[in-house]
């Protein structure tokens, strides 16, 4: 919750209306569409639904149980509660910043930090807000001060008081707080003598042991099992519509069709005949005793009718079939991928097992989705079918969707609906994979559906789940079942790549973003799973952004940079305390700026975008390229230099590098990587089927590189 810190009353005007208790709760909120108005809550009513006006289809529920305030304080607060939610307040800075009508969420959390002010009234025995004083006032912020919250909770309750002064002119006079403004008008953080805290994102990162195998097992879903898997939910799909429940269900609204006698019996013998042309035994089920039973109801499924062993005909159809009994009800889809070169299932999958691998593939959609774009999550949750299109003139994947952080109107008011993203996001193949994948999954518009509808319909209580998409809550079970599936398959095929548990917490999908960063500022020339480069991704997401800190994405990398600067500089100066050579035309510069980022050790960073201040220090400013350091000075740099997304600084193309330039320096490290290479050259050069012109030109860059490892282990400042 934001709350102002400067205070300042609501121009004075006629009071609003006062709702009388049929008054609609959302009487002038714009409402989800195919809300029945029916449904809506009234003023009177003791829990208020606010969730019709919540546009995110990742949305949780939301209400305000009006029985939690004190009953001499319910109708001042729900009154104040229904202006925020329907009056234009005006602009005011006790109401935050330029928005003249709160967000729904804001509302619920302003009136909650209202009731817990009512409850220290009513415990002094003060029964109206008019025969509140200053003095009391004072006192509450006192006891606010010294209470056992967050700081930025301490903040939010004396917030809502400044709200509650401030909307005094709209409100009865019983109702009003005093005339003078609470502690003299004083700033919030001056009457708590601290600051609130500036908003860092504390989301913890997904550590690398636990991130990369489960991208790598998302990756697999998406680019190898997705076809197996979508093949036998769309045979779930049909087979679902053919049970006898379903049928019921479909036939209340249609004529019922008369069959002849037999032809349930002709439709199984039908089945049968397909079980044998397949060299496939019949589906079977395990009895309590352990024994094995042909299962009757699949085959009705298969059969489009009921069938029974007790049934004369169908008996004497399934015991002169001859055909033995499968241990589970395998569909006849096809098991085409393999892993490791080995097909991925020994057995079809099974009835059961369909419904269970598509939620497993959603989830992992959403991984390599959310993971690999960088979006929020309501972002990627929101996206809908189509949202992928192929700019033909770069070649670049354009990710379409709205966004819904700061999306606000020219008042300053956030846009319920969300706002498309001017600039889509620049992505990977693998995510417009994934998309695909979903694409085909389902027919639902949202990408990722609350619900894996059944022809697009939904039957019972998923009904009311219709145009509504998984939610934090779904997503973070479903990444604990992807886990535990991998787990399990791997104990069972003896594989050694399982998931472990993630040692910072629990998985949740907001993580993924803050982990994102944490992998290119570190591993920029890494491979992740299945041959994505991180600095593919890195450019990417660098487009995607264009240059726009709106997203506050490039903040959380430039944080991430600028510690793995640290720790880089970090193990190259006790390098250098322990003797390490360099060399190189740089070779002094490079010294002298591993000696002298010392001194940001201890230094306290406030925001990321200080952090992206100061990764522009020319001390910081050396950067590691193959088998050299580049100690960038823009002025003498032979490659391409660029300036980052900000322009905060400039940084060399390390994949341009001269070997002519006076930028370069080469320590032990980068001399052992200089030895690598030329025993590779050595191989070709020696290698008598080796075209002679290329083998000319080998040498002649094997004599190069030998003369720089030659002159560093002399000790030479310039080898």
């Amino acid at each position: 919750m934001t709350v102002a810190t400067a205070l300042r009353p609501l121009p004075t005007r006629d009071r609003a209306r006062r709702p009388d208790p049929n008054t609609l709760v959302l009487a002038n909120r714009p409402l989800r569409p195919g809300v029945d108005p029916a449904s809506l809550s009234r003023f009177g009513d003791d829990r208020w639904v606010l969730t019709h006006a919540l546009h995110e289809a990742h949305a949780k529920p939301l209400s305000l149980r009006m029985t939690t305030i004190p009953e001499e304080f319910r109708e001042p607060v729900k009154h104040m509660a229904w202006l925020m939610l329907n009056e234009d307040l005006g602009e005011s800075t006790a109401l935050g910043g330029r928005a003249t009508r709160p967000a729904v969420k804001t509302v619920i959390e302003a009136t909650r930090f209202v009731i817990r002010f009512c409850e220290w009234l009513s415990l002094r025995g003060i029964p109206r807000f008019a025969d509140v004083t200053p003095a009391q006032l004072d006192q509450y912020s006192v006891d606010v001060r010294h209470s056992d919250v967050s700081h930025n909770q301490r903040e939010d309750l004396l917030g809502a008081v400044q709200r509650l002064w401030a909307m005094r002119s709209l409100l009865p006079d019983a109702d009003r707080l005093p005339e003078a403004p609470p502690w003299d008008g004083e700033r919030i953080h001056d009457v708590l003598g601290v600051r609130r805290d500036p908003g860092e994102n504390r989301t913890p990162r997904i550590h690398p042991e636990t991130m990369t195998p489960l991208l790598s097992w998302s990756l697999r879903f998406v680019e190898d099992f997705a076809d197996d898997i979508i093949a036998a939910f769309d045979e779930y799909k049909c087979l679902v519509n053919l049970s006898p429940g379903r049928r019921r269900l479909t036939r209340r609204s249609k004529p019922v069709r008369r069959e002849a006698p037999n032809a349930v019996s002709d439709r199984l013998s039908a089945v049968i005949e397909r079980y044998r042309a397949a060299g496939r035994g019949l589906p079977g089920r395990r009895l309590p005793d352990g024994t094995l039973a042909i299962n009757t109801h699949h085959l009705g499924r298969l059969a489009d009718g009921k069938i029974s062993q007790g049934v004369r005909r169908h008996g004497q159809i399934l015991g002169n079939s001859r055909l033995p009994i499968d241990d589970d009800c395998y569909l006849f889809a096809p098991i085409a991928a393999t892993i490791d070169g080995v097909p991925w299932r020994t057995q079809p999958i099974t009835w059961d097992e369909a419904p269970e691998l598509a939620r497993l593939l959603m989830v992992a959609c959403y991984v390599v989705i959310g993971y690999l774009s960088g979006q929020r999550l309501g972002e990627t949750l929101n996206l809908r079918r189509g949202c992928i299109e192929h700019d033909p003139t770069t070649g670049l994947i354009l990710l379409q969707g709205k966004y819904f952080k700061e999306a606000r109107d020219p008042a300053g008011n956030k846009i319920p609906q969300g706002a498309t993203r001017p600039d889509p996001w620049v992505v990977v193949a693998p995510v417009a994979t994934a998309v695909n994948a979903m694409e085909r999954l389902h027919n639902d518009d949202l990408l990722f559906p609350r619900t894996l509808e059944i022809d697009g319909r939904a039957e019972g209580a998923a009904r009311s789940r219709h145009g509504q998409s998984r939610n934090d809550i779904l997503i973070s079970r479903d990444l604990a079942l992807l886990c535990a599936w991998v787990n399990n398959y791997c104990a069972a095929a003896g594989r050694a790549d399982t998931i472990p548990p993630d040692s910072n917490g629990k998985l949740h999908p907001a993580r993924l973003r803050r982990t994102l960063a944490w992998f290119i500022a570190r591993k920029p020339r890494g491979m992740v799973a299945a041959a994505i480069q991180y600095g593919h991704v890195s450019v990417a997401m660098t487009l995607g952004y264009s240059g726009s800190y709106a997203s506050g994405f490039p903040d959380d990398l430039a944080f991430e940079q600028w510690l793995a600067k640290l720790e880089t500089m970090a193990e190259d100066h006790e390098r250098l305390q322990q003797g390490e050579h360099v060399s190189g035309p740089a070779a002094a510069t490079y010294r002298h700026r591993v000696n002298a980022a010392t001194r940001f050790a201890g230094r306290v960073l406030r925001t990321n975008r200080e952090a992206a201040g100061l990764l522009a220090d020319p001390d910081l400013q050396i950067h590691q390229g193959k088998g050299m350091s580049c100690v960038l000075d823009p002025h003498k740099a032979a490659c391409r230099v660029a300036r980052d997304e900000r322009g905060h600084r400039r940084t060399p193309d390390l994949d341009d590098c001269r070997p002519h330039c006076a930028n370069i320096a080469r320590t032990d490290r980068d001399i052992a990587a200089l030895h690598e290479r030329a025993e590779r050259l050595q191989t070709l050069v020696d290698d008598p089927l080796t075209p002679p012109i290329r083998a000319d030109r080998e040498r002649r860059e094997l004599d190069r590189l030998n003369a720089i490892i030659t002159n560093h282990e002399r000790g030479a400042d310039h080898g």
